[in-house]
């Protein structure tokens, strides 16, 4: 009986493992492919049937330091990109579910990210997206199309 309910759990500890336990920061594992880079060690990435994220600089991975590991800084779905040397602005739909969902464009929010210094100006509303660009003096970035930008730097 105890074999048994081993066999029947252990594949679930091995997804929770995955993509809850220390087993999560293994990138390679659940992206789709090698994050294109925007600037300053900023990258762009899809995980495995979602939809695109910015992640931070890149770093060896504390589980295998052979592998190299992404920390998330603006989540899925990253619909428009733009960015210069010192900043990078994004506008975000997000997701109900993780895996194969459409992006809610009823309920989309904007980024900012401050090259130089790392800081993200999250979750703002349009109108709070627009005063923080204008109290950080951004210049008029053109916001792109992520999936466009992810494609054409693989």
């Amino acid at each position: 009986m105890f074999i048994r309910i081993a066999l029947l759990c252990f594949p679930l500890l091995i997804v929770l493992a995955g993509c809850c336990g220390p087993a999560a920061e293994l990138v390679p594992v659940s992206v789709e492919k090698t994050p294109v880079q925007i600037t300053g060690g900023y990258s762009l990435g899809r995980p495995m049937l979602s939809g695109l994220e910015v992640y931070g600089k890149s770093h060896p991975c504390n589980d295998d330091p052979s592998v190299t590991c992404y920390q998330t800084i603006i989540d899925q779905s990253v619909v428009k990109i733009g960015w210069d040397e010192n900043f990078i602005v994004v506008e975000r739909h997000p997701r109900a579910v993780v895996f194969r969902a459409t992006p809610d464009a009823t309920n989309p929010s904007w980024f900012i990210i401050v090259v130089k210094t790392n800081a993200v100006y999250e979750n703002l509303s349009y109108a709070q997206f627009i005063k923080r660009m204008e109290t950080l003096e951004i210049p008029d970035l053109e916001l792109l199309d992520a999936m466009d930008v992810y494609k054409q730097r693989q």
